[in-house]
């Protein structure tokens, strides 16, 4: 109290909250940023290369579905031949695009000069940048053959909302491994792509997990990718199918894979800035 007024002075709180929210206004605009120089570095400048995030994804989907449409006309085991495909594939590019970052910070490391820019912000642009392109393409297939008739309204959008948000999370956990990784061993580099595909047979994207034989069904569980894949199938077919899985389960494994991701990348960030 001074003169008879009391003298307000803003707490530390305030002001360190009032910080908080300039960083992130900051980061977000850094990252808003990172976006367009991903789809322009990728795509080019013209229509046909923004509108191309859109149809890479959805050629790839288009054509599986014709294949096994025409290959499987009765259905996958008493489901919808269309319906089961989508549910499958859009996952399967997701993960893969979202995954796959070999040489993220070697071949972005002029960026890093600027102060506001850490290898996280990079990641977190593409990431969001192949998020928005295959979600997009999903909407599109999907609404397309509904509008056909092809296909049934979504049975349960909590749950493939929520499967779909975890296989980002799962994604990019993965995807921080592999780009820290990468810039320790040009073998690993090497080595991600082949391991996608190998993951391919056990990952869920061609059963269900209640199609397994009891042991099997142990062991397929054990991999996170399964969870994800049946929260999503029993978002669009709801009580037609058993889904099996563990959210908690999941969730354990991306904290793990990004706390794994975090380390890699930093320690090789300190490895680049002595080349």
């Amino acid at each position: 109290m001074k003169d008879g007024k009391f003298n307000i002075t803003p707490s530390k709180s305030h002001r360190a909250l009032g910080l908080l929210f300039d960083r992130l206004r900051i980061q977000k605009n850094v990252i808003a940023a990172l976006m367009i120089r991903e789809v322009v570095s990728r795509y080019g400048r013209g229509n046909l290369g923004f509108l191309w995030l859109l149809l890479e994804p959805l050629a790839l989907v288009t054509g599986v579905i014709l294949i096994w449409g025409l290959s499987q006309a009765d259905g996958k085991n008493g489901l919808p031949i269309i319906t089961f495909v989508i549910s499958g594939y859009m996952p399967l590019t997701l993960w893969r695009h979202v995954s796959s970052y070999p040489r993220l910070m070697s071949n972005n490391f002029g960026l890093l000069y600027h102060r506001q820019t850490s290898v996280f912000d990079i990641i977190i642009a593409r990431t969001l940048t192949e998020l928005a392109g295959v979600t997009a393409a999903s909407l599109i297939v999907y609404f397309f053959v509904l509008t056909l008739g092809f296909a049934a309204p979504i049975a349960n959008p909590t749950s493939l909302v929520l499967g779909w948000v975890l296989m980002t999370w799962f994604g990019f956990s993965f995807g921080c491994l592999a780009a820290g990784l990468s810039e320790r061993s040009e073998a690993v580099s090497s080595l991600i792509q082949p391991f996608q595909y190998l993951l391919l047979p056990i990952s869920g994207c061609f059963y269900l997990v209640s199609w397994l034989s009891v042991e099997l069904r142990h062991l397929a569980l054990l991999i996170p990718l399964p969870h994800m894949y049946e929260m999503i199938r029993e978002g669009f077919f709801g009580s037609e199918i058993t889904a099996h899985y563990s959210v908690p389960y999941v969730i354990i494994w991306c904290i793990v894979m990004n706390a794994l991701g975090i380390w890699s990348m930093l320690s090789s960030r300190e490895r680049l800035s002595f080349r």
